[in-house]
């Protein structure tokens, strides 16, 4: 039996994978004015209201015990008659459930993400969300959002560095998910860093609260806070930061004070996107200090050879190996 539109758009809409309000409008129109949609739709739910129900927090090796044993044991008396045609649309929805079911078991991704984008090495990238927030990535950071935001909720899924700001909506809070917490927002500018094992929520204006999946603590920021947390150790701290050196990144300039320039090798390979490396210890101490603004890498690096009093010379297109100056 061919599955139809109809067939799959019964599915979405029962395992709530419509999160446009335009599309669950439309559906509910049909179903009002085409009988067999709605005869569908009611056998579909009859089949859903019917299957089990997956756990909050799903814990796989759990659940796959929890199905064996469930297919195991004795099944409960229950006589249905069912006719070959009720046979043939319960086989397609059986179907389309379990693949729906089983999709977001194995992959562990939220299918509501329909648009997912990485900001290129040594690039940023401003994106509008549909609530016409906006998102400014830093290099190789990714933001995942849906077309459309619900009714009830705004999210999005990110990894790597972002600033935030977020449209007002107390009807809608905005939440943004990362790897081991969760921040909430109504309208707000913040700053998040997850890169590595220490993570930064920096608050410029408004309020946030910050979740910690782990251990379930909920931090609340205000303006000019932010949090860091380290997930190997589970070290939180909360301070005062300043907004300018934080969030500079993401107006094209590049903050260096007081980092001697091994330390600093991070921040400057990231901006730029190449590979900067020094091999000797001294020059390896020298403090940096400057604000480097919409310089291209080769105006950075005669400023950087200039005021480190260092030499740097080219290995590759995007290597480059720094050395005293008086070197041979």
């Amino acid at each position: 039996m061919e599955i139809s539109k109809e067939d799959i758009e019964c599915a979405r809409r029962l395992a709530g994978e419509m999160e446009s309000n335009q599309e669950q409008s439309m559906f509910e129109v049909k179903l009002l004015l085409d009988d067999s949609v709605s005869e569908l739709y009611q056998d579909y739910k009859l089949l859903w209201d019917a299957y089990p129900k997956p756990l909050l927090h799903l814990n796989k090796n759990k659940f796959a015990n929890r199905l064996r044993n469930e297919v195991n044991s004795k099944p409960k008396k229950r006589t249905i008659v069912l006719n070959t045609k009720n046979k043939m649309w319960l086989a397609v929805a059986a179907t389309i459930l379990l693949a729906l079911f089983v999709s977001r078991l194995l992959t562990g991704t939220d299918s509501r993400y329909t648009n997912h984008i990485t900001a290129l090495k040594g690039e940023r990238t401003q994106i509008t969300l549909p609530d016409h927030s906006t998102v400014t990535l830093n290099s190789e950071a990714q933001i995942k959002y849906p077309e459309m935001f619900g009714t009830k909720s705004r999210e999005v899924w990110v990894e790597g560095e972002a600033y935030f700001d977020i449209t007002k909506d107390v009807d809608r809070p905005f939440r943004v998910r990362a790897n081991g917490f969760v921040i909430e927002v109504l309208g707000t500018k913040f700053n998040v860093n997850d890169k590595g094992t220490i993570t930064k929520v920096s608050l410029e204006s408004g309020k946030v609260k910050v979740k910690l999946k782990e251990s379930g603590d909920e931090i609340r920021l205000e303006p000019k806070e932010e949090l860091i947390w380290n997930s190997e150790t589970g070290e939180v701290i909360k301070r005062n930061f300043d907004i300018s050196k934080t969030t500079s990144w993401k107006d094209n300039i590049l903050v260096l004070n007081g980092l001697p320039l091994q330390k600093a090798l991070a921040d400057i390979n990231s901006f730029y996107g190449v590979d900067f490396s020094v091999g000797d210890s001294l020059v390896g101490a020298k403090e940096i200090n400057g604000a480097f603004e919409n310089q291209s890498l080769d105006d950075f690096i005669q400023t950087l050879a200039f005021i480190a009093d260092v030499k740097i010379t080219p290995i590759s297109d995007n290597k480059f190996s720094i050395s005293p100056s008086d070197e041979n």
